[in-house]
């Protein structure tokens, strides 16, 4: 009676779990967990997990998991970040949305290192960026992005101590409460949320895993974006003195991402707080203007008509859209807003370009109708 007692409470228990997880988790991962866990990581009498063991019982490190030969996804099927074969150029088919490491993840060079982020989870990068004095970003600023509700970069240190990593204290996603990669996006993979993410509350709801930041995900990675179809980054329209060492308010941004590393690029654009001109930086989370030939935003029609959305320079929204759209409205606030982001010029993890840019710096021409740049008229 009392085994059956036991069978009984147990049996209830997996039920409630099951009923739980299913809940919690609708537009988690779902699968088979041996698709990602190993449970002794050996069989046989050989590791499961090449490089192992890994924390949380992984079969793969970050990079492992995101890495193909050509395709957008891995074996694991998570979006590939790093392509073992050189990508022929960037963009729809060729990288997904962020770019890719492979450039930066070649053979360590000063030429290569401007190519990407010096993730040290990479295999290529092996020390910081040579063209750094040191460990520290350019631009690092922590005055500028303090009392963020998933903890400072690097604690805030004058100096970074350590390389930047994909996740926690030096990374980019999660939360930099926790020091590792792992540590940092601990359960987010369980509890992630997809499609339009304009709550940004936890690392599993955030943009990307990208804790507190807002967004709309395309659910392909923009593998296939189009001028329709694709990722949507929040943005505001931030005219708020934003001189040196100034405390920057809007922290769900995808500017003030990069911002968290970057933030005397991203705070101090004007000469002269007052006036807003000259620029020194160029400016992000802010609107495009609907003057000044801006308001031909991705057209060559010479009417003052805006374009399509541009692949190759793309804009943030001032509202977190429930779907992507092709509509641009230089000036106009909404779903069709349009605000002048850092990813308008820039790929997140890297691009065959210097300084990870989406176009070739050195050909862009004033006035020459490039349109396959930030000129859009």
């Amino acid at each position: 009676e009392v085994k059956n007692m036991r069978k009984t409470i147990m049996t209830m228990l997996l039920m409630f779990l099951s009923v739980v997880m299913m809940y919690g988790y609708a537009d988690a991962i779902s699968g088979v967990c041996s698709n990602c866990h190993t449970m002794h990581d050996s069989q046989n009498g050989a590791a499961v997990a090449s490089g192992g063991p890994f924390n949380q019982l992984l079969n793969a490190g970050c990079v492992a998991c995101h890495t193909a030969a050509t395709a957008k996804t891995s074996t694991y099927g998570a979006p590939a970040v790093l392509h073992s074969t050189q990508p022929s150029g960037q963009g729809a088919s060729y990288t997904n949305a962020g770019g890719d490491f492979y450039w930066v993840n070649a053979a360590e060079t000063a030429a290569t290192a401007k190519k990407g982020h010096n993730v040290i989870d990479l295999a290529g990068v092996t020390a910081k960026d040579t063209n750094m004095p040191n460990l520290t970003p350019p631009g690092w600023a922590p005055a500028a992005t303090t009392g963020f509700t998933f903890a400072d970069v690097a604690d805030g240190e004058a100096a970074w101590t350590s390389q930047l990593t994909c996740a926690g204290k030096y990374g980019c996603h999660g939360s930099h409460t926790n020091a590792g990669s792992f540590e940092g996006v601990n359960g987010a993979h369980h509890n992630n949320s997809n499609g339009q993410l304009a709550t940004a509350s936890t690392v599993g709801n955030s943009f990307r895993f990208l804790g507190g930041i807002k967004g709309l995900e395309n659910a392909d990675w923009n593998w296939g974006e189009t001028a329709t179809t694709h990722n949507e980054y929040y943005g505001v329209n931030y005219t708020a003195d934003r001189s040196a060492g100034a405390n920057y308010g809007s922290k769900d941004t995808i500017s003030f991402l990069c911002a968290e590393c970057h933030g005397v690029f991203h705070a101090t654009i004007d000469a002269d707080a007052t006036s807003g001109t000259p620029w020194v930086r160029h400016p992000t989370d802010i609107n495009l203007p609907d003057s000044g030939g801006y308001d031909d935003y991705n057209s060559d029609n010479g009417d003052n008509s805006e374009g399509n959305y541009s692949l190759e320079a793309p804009v943030a929204r001032p509202t977190v859209p429930a779907t992507s759209s092709a509509t641009v409205v230089a000036g106009g606030s909404g779903a069709t807003g349009a605000i002048v982001m850092c990813l308008s010029c820039h790929r997140a993890h890297g691009s065959p370009e210097d300084d990870l840019l989406r176009w070739t710096y050195s050909s862009m021409v004033a006035g020459g109708g490039n349109t396959t740049s930030c000129l859009f008229y």
